[in-house]
């Protein structure tokens, strides 16, 4: 590469199909980051989405899909 050279984003993944993005459950924005947090009511550690546009917090398993798609 020149120093002219543009790497995008993706520029780093490995082949194949990319998954779309995660979108909110609310306003259906896609600035979605994944969190560990405990669950107040049964005290255990979860992966939940959150979205910072309208800041919305969901569990992940209620979105579908594995977990490292969201990584």
């Amino acid at each position: 590469m020149s120093n002219g050279d543009f790497v995008g984003p993706d520029a780093y993944r490995s082949g194949g199909a990319q998954n779309p993005p995660v979108r909110c459950v609310k306003c259906k924005g896609i600035t979605v980051i994944t969190t560990h947090a405990k669950n107040p009511r049964t005290e255990q550690f979860e992966w939940r989405l959150t979205c910072l546009e309208c800041r919305v917090a969901w569990p992940m398993d209620q979105h579908g899909g594995e977990p490292d798609e969201y990584m």
